[in-house]
């Protein structure tokens, strides 16, 4: 081969050999990445699926459905007329409510502590639950009970004091001091079983307010939310019960709010009660073990304890004094269906009709619906109608303790609580009642105290109206049974995070 043929083999051979050279690895490559499938490989798969939540109970199930289909202001849309007769209730068995409730079970709550924990105890605290227990309960009054209410709320919150308490004059004294803290008790229940919190639009100013006057006046060394009286065997001493209402208030505010403020205060409060129980089973006017007992006295108590044991407060002992408080009620049976005011004292008092309403009350709140006592006490209520506003304060007009709307407020419940004919009955006459006696203001008021614009008796009259017009869905959240589930709680939004 010539030299040129040699030198033009060496100038092109160089660069063809690098040329086959990368063509090959590229082919090696090309079939490596793209005509091989990779290995599977290990890795992380975050999987987000709902959790199971547990069976909504038949009113939560009702109470949504009636949220799709009807608004609370169609519900307030009620024939603005009262009947003027009422349909008899002749040959009505005295049947129970098909929704019957049962109050044993007030202290079993979901195992977490959060706001949405309670939702079934309190769904008749909503806008829904209000609307469809209104339906179920209220009957044709149903609307107008809750304009009623309303109107009682909105006054209430023109008359509250620029401390947040409930009360006339700015007097220090230890009366005074007593009558505000159960006035504000009064009060502050009636906004929270309407279901109002700190957080509401329209109210939640006053129920802050009243909360924190509440916990100012807590004494930190009793635990009382005001003093009592050092006078032993005083019978007048009315401090007992302003610190129940207001341990009772307390007792829910925290059950719908689970705030951490609450909780010490009001283990503080109930320490006292269960601390003042006697021996048998009541309580005196003091806390004071005296040898006597009141059943009105017993009957703030009891309701505190039990609102308390709903709220799931850790306190020891509130199961074991609610029933102690069992045969204390017992006991003060005097005969067919009536109870004493007190027992102790030289003479019995067993001549308010009230005191029979308390006493049912009081043991169905503590389990014992089907005692022959709470039979006695209904077939008493049963022989009785609902007392006329005139005719009412007319019974009770000379009583500086009492007046009818504490005997309204008792009786109501427990009838509620009973069902059957006799509620309706006893609805038919006592809502349209209430609700035509209530004052333009707002106020119920009593007739001797028709032309003043405000007064303690005012305040604690209108207090007990609006609950007794609230009883269609202030009872059954607080209190109805809850069905034990082994099943740990969810809500209706929670989502699971499985890591494979």
């Amino acid at each position: 081969m010539s030299r040129s043929g040699n030198s033009l083999i060496s100038k092109i051979g160089g660069p063809a050999v690098s040329v086959v050279v990368h063509g090959i690895i590229f082919v090696v490559l090309l079939k490596v990445l793209v005509f091989h499938a990779p290995e599977e490989e290990r890795a992380i798969d975050v999987q987000v699926v709902e959790e199971q939540v547990r069976e909504l109970d038949k009113i939560e199930r009702e109470v949504e459905k009636a949220e799709e289909i009807e608004t609370e202001e169609e519900l307030l849309e009620a024939p603005e007329e009262l009947a003027d007769e009422l349909p008899p209730d002749d040959g009505l068995q005295d049947s129970m409510l098909e929704s019957e409730l049962d109050l044993s079970g007030l202290d079993s709550v979901a195992e977490i502590e959060s706001p949405l924990v309670i939702k079934g105890l309190m769904v008749g605290r909503s806008a829904a639950g209000r609307k469809k227990l209104l339906r179920e309960f209220g009957g044709r009054y149903g609307g107008q009970a809750e304009k009623a209410v309303l109107k009682g709320l909105d006054w209430l919150q023109t008359v509250q004091s620029e401390d947040g308490s409930w009360g006339v004059g700015k007097s220090k004294s230890m009366t005074a001091k007593q009558e505000r803290a159960r006035l504000t008790g009064l009060a502050l229940l009636s906004y929270l079983a309407h279901g109002e919190t700190s957080q509401s639009e329209q109210y939640g100013g006053t129920v802050q307010r009243a909360i924190e006057y509440l916990l100012d006046e807590q004494d930190p060394a009793t635990g009382r939310f005001c003093p009592l009286s050092k006078t032993v065997g005083s019978h007048d001493d009315i401090g007992v019960y302003g610190h129940a209402i207001a341990t009772y208030a307390l007792s829910e505010a925290f059950a719908l709010t689970r705030s951490p403020a609450l909780r010490q205060p009001v283990e503080r409060a109930v320490e006292v009660i269960i601390d003042g129980q006697q021996a048998g089973g009541g309580w005196d006017h003091r806390y004071q073990h005296d040898k006597w007992s009141d059943l009105s006295v017993g009957g703030w108590q009891v309701q505190a304890l039990k609102a308390a044991q709903s709220a799931e407060v850790q306190v020891e002992g509130i199961g074991e004094a609610l029933a102690k408080s069992v045969p204390f009620v017992q006991g003060m049976h005097a005969k067919e269906g009536q109870f004493y005011y007190r027992l102790g004292n030289k003479t019995p008092n067993a001549d308010l009709d009230y005191m029979t309403g308390v006493a049912v009350l009081c043991l169905q709140l503590a389990g014992q619906g089907d005692a022959e006592e709470v039979k006695a006490g209904l077939a008493f209520l049963k022989d009785k109608e609902c007392s006329d506003w005139d005719e009412g304060w007319e019974k009770t007009g000379k009583n500086k303790s009492f007046n009818i709307a504490y005997e309204w407020y008792y009786n109501t419940q427990a009838i509620f609580q009973k069902g059957g004919s006799k509620w309706s009955s006893w609805n038919n006459r006592f809502a349209p009642m209430l609700i035509e006696a209530q004052d333009a203001s707002g106020a119920w008021k009593p007739p001797s105290e028709a032309g003043e614009a405000v007064s303690k008796d005012i305040i604690y009259t209108t207090g007990f109206c609006t609950l007794s017009l609230q009883v269609y869905y202030r009872i059954l959240p607080s209190f109805k049974k809850v069905a034990g589930t082994d099943e740990h709680f969810a809500f209706e939004n929670d989502v699971k995070i499985e890591i494979y």
